[in-house]
């Protein structure tokens, strides 16, 4: 059975996304994992993790929009954005009637720039935004393009509103709950926090970390061909050229990116040029 591929886990609350792949370096004995999105700690829920060969394949997964189950605070703002940070102001909640929260959909729909959170794993100067936080040091944090794909709100039972949104790649949900808080006239926090899509990956579809083992964690494993179902494929009825990182004739249009398959299984990435294969990633174990 191979040992390289995609396992979806449903990460716990409590466990950072490296906590998951330490522990399922154990499991499977294997060093070569990372994950394709991190979750915070408070945060659960789907969590993509690449093992082996298929780590060479984390971008495709990572750059998918993503899907959030939010349940936010209002009245109350914390310094991290979230239900572990240090409350810092409290504010009133307005009267506000679900057919008033629902009517701002259209406005949350337009938002396209976010600062990045100050506790958070963004990279300035070679260091994580957090680590400038823990010190108490200010630093500059510009803007960036985000995207609010689909939006819907669930429930509001004061203060606790829950919603559920799909959103681009590096859209901060923490800021984006502040940003709903405000547009609504007041603070807030994000309170729970479970990732249920990637891309077109279910949170049905995951395991619970504690119910893999040694044992069993291969059956758990999806080939990368079942995970990036869309790919554009083609078939080859030998690996000795691709092995070899050799061009292959092929009758095909040219395309830049194609996921070459044998025996029902992803084994590499490829170009196609003029009816002429060109390896580009060789994942054969």
């Amino acid at each position: 059975m191979q040992s390289s591929g995609i396992l979806l886990i449903n990460k716990p609350i409590g466990l950072t996304s490296f906590d998951v792949i330490r522990r399922l370096r154990k499991i499977t004995k294997i060093r070569k994992i990372g994950h394709t999105g991190t979750l915070d700690p408070f945060a659960e829920g789907l969590l993509p993790v690449c093992v082996g060969k298929a780590t060479r394949v984390a971008g495709k997964i990572s750059n998918n929009n993503k899907q959030y189950l939010v349940k936010m605070k209002l009245g109350e703002k914390t310094d991290s954005g979230d239900n572990t940070g240090q409350l810092i102001e409290k504010a009133q909640v307005p009267r506000l009637e679900f057919s008033q929260i629902k009517n701002i959909v259209p406005e949350i729909l337009k938002i396209n720039k976010q600062i990045p959170p100050i506790h958070s794993a963004k990279k300035i100067n070679g260091k994580r935004a957090y680590e400038y936080a823990r010190k108490n040091q200010r630093i500059d944090l510009k803007p960036k393009d985000i995207e609010i794909l689909d939006f819907t709100f669930i429930n509001y039972d004061t203060p606790f509103l829950i919603y559920r949104a799909t959103v681009s790649k590096g859209t901060y949900i923490r800021v984006l709950s502040e940003t709903i808080a405000e547009i609504l006239g007041t603070i807030g926090f994000t309170d729970q926090l479970q990732r249920t899509k990637v891309g077109k990956l279910l949170i049905e579809d995951s395991v619970d970390l504690n119910k893999l083992s040694e044992d069993n964690w291969k059956q758990s494993l999806f080939d990368i061909s079942k995970i990036l179902k869309d790919f554009p494929k083609i078939s080859l009825n030998s690996l000795d050229y691709f092995t070899n990182g050799r061009k292959i004739s092929v009758e095909h249009e040219d395309i830049s990116d194609i996921m070459v398959m044998y025996n029902n299984r992803c084994v590499g990435f490829a170009k196609i040029k003029n009816n002429t294969l060109y390896p580009k990633k060789v994942m054969i174990e």
